[in-house]
């Protein structure tokens, strides 16, 4: 019989993709993929370096016009001996001009408190390009290596490291890498470091409204070891400030907030605000509603942490995940570059769900799109990052209550079983 040419070619065809499949079935796919996205986002830093809107400086050598002008000029005015100038806008503005060399250049005006002065003033000491890549790969690294104390695999580590938030933060110099590793080290730490973990919450007192719900939880769960160390470290903060800068600046920063919260509500890109608030505002609804309405949130999120973080059988990860996310809701002064934190919700939920074995296709998806609507954040008129807050803080509130109902489930044969052995007929006849 002669052999059929079709049948053979068919077999050499399954022989092949056989052989193809069992050569690669080895790999972490994820892992590549993960690896795929840090090495774009290598790519971009490295090709804007050095070019007109670029990283650290201008393709004519000065300084980028970015968010680091605020803290790096407000380090020099600290280094001249007028730290509270960092609050007059007419003096800050002069200082930002003069670094870009550019009279029309962006104002980034600073909000923060005085305690934060004091690391403005060190990245002052150095030049601007090398105090910028400093400030940037340091807070950097911090956030990395708190992403790593709470992911338990190498492959989610990956993952969480190339998301695009920090990635967003980095490129213009702020801080949201820094908040983020904060909030990271602070919940990581608490159960079994307590002091340091409210070390870490009292330095997030740099950026207070950012720390809003962690008193309510720390309160509802009883870490009063960490509740009165966040305490005594904001006081001790604001002590140092006041002997190194005096008064001034203190008294000058209520006005400064006045004045910046002014600009925002009728700021011309309110995409850019990720918050409730942000989201009325890109709407055209009135300040005044849209003030009300993020005042809402912030009450039901506080409600919400506390009777989550009061509940014995909720899962230590599921109840960080949550905080973290609704600290991402509750302020309206909340920004793209502030979502490294949401990673770090993320970071808690995987570690959750890695050990209960139960990560599945849905989990994935919602991962995907928290992490597509931020990376799209600019791509519409609305602040698209918030609706990735959202679908968090609503999908790991849904597992919460999945954990409750199975700790229920867990407890009710025992309880029935207590019953019939007390009041079974046969038993008492």
């Amino acid at each position: 019989m002669l052999p059929n040419p079709t049948s053979s070619a068919a077999q050499n065809l399954s022989d092949g993709i056989g052989a193809f499949a069992k050569r690669f079935s080895g790999i972490d796919w994820v892992m590549v993929a993960a690896l795929a996205m840090l090495a774009f986002w290598v790519a971009t830093f490295a090709t804007s370096i050095g070019t007109s809107g670029g990283w650290l400086l201008e393709a004519n050598g000065n300084p980028a016009n970015n968010d680091f002008n605020n803290v790096y000029t407000a380090g020099q005015l600290v280094l001249a001996g007028e730290p509270a100038a960092a609050y007059d806008w007419d003096r800050h503005k002069q200082m930002q001009r003069e670094l870009t060399g550019d009279v029309k250049s962006a104002f980034f005006p600073w909000p923060y408190p005085p305690t934060f002065l004091f690391i403005a003033s060190i990245l002052a000491l150095m030049p601007y390009a090398v105090s910028m890549f400093t400030w940037a790969v340091a807070t950097f690294a911090m956030y990395a290596i708190a992403l790593q104390r709470i992911t338990p695999t190498s492959t989610q580590f990956a993952v969480l490291l190339a998301t695009p938030a920090a990635w967003f933060s980095m490129f213009v110099g702020q801080n949201g890498a820094f908040t983020a590793a904060l909030v990271g080290f602070a919940l990581v730490t608490l159960p079994s470091q307590p002091v340091i973990a409210g070390i870490c919450i009292g330095l997030l007192s740099y950026k207070p409204h950012l720390g809003l719900l962690f008193p309510i939880a720390l309160a509802a769960a009883g870490h009063w070891r960490a509740f009165f160390a966040a305490g005594v470290t904001v006081a001790a903060l604001a002590i140092a400030s006041v002997l190194a800068y005096g008064t001034g600046p203190w008294l000058a920063m209520p006005a400064q907030l006045e004045h910046v919260m002014a600009i925002v509500k009728v700021a011309d890109y309110p995409q850019r605000l990720q918050s409730v608030f942000g989201l009325s505002i890109s709407l055209a609804l009135p300040p005044q509603v849209a003030s009300a309405l993020q005042l809402l949130l912030l009450l039901g999120l506080a409600a919400a942490t506390a009777w989550i973080w009061k509940q014995k059988d909720v899962a230590y990860d599921l109840k960080a995940a949550f905080l973290v996310a609704a600290l991402t809701l509750a302020s309206p002064y909340q920004f793209v570059y502030d979502l490294p934190v949401l990673t770090i919700a993320q970071a808690f939920f995987l570690r959750y769900l890695w050990r209960e074995n139960a990560l599945g296709l849905t989990d994935i998806c919602m991962l995907i799109l928290v992490n597509e609507l931020v990376y799209l954040y600019a791509s519409f008129s609305i602040p698209l990052g918030q609706f990735a807050s959202m679908v968090l803080a609503g999908y790991v509130l849904h597992k919460i209550r999945q954990n409750l109902a199975q700790q229920s489930d867990r407890q009710r044969p025992a309880a029935n079983l207590g019953r019939t052995c007390i009041d079974s007929p046969a038993l008492s006849a």
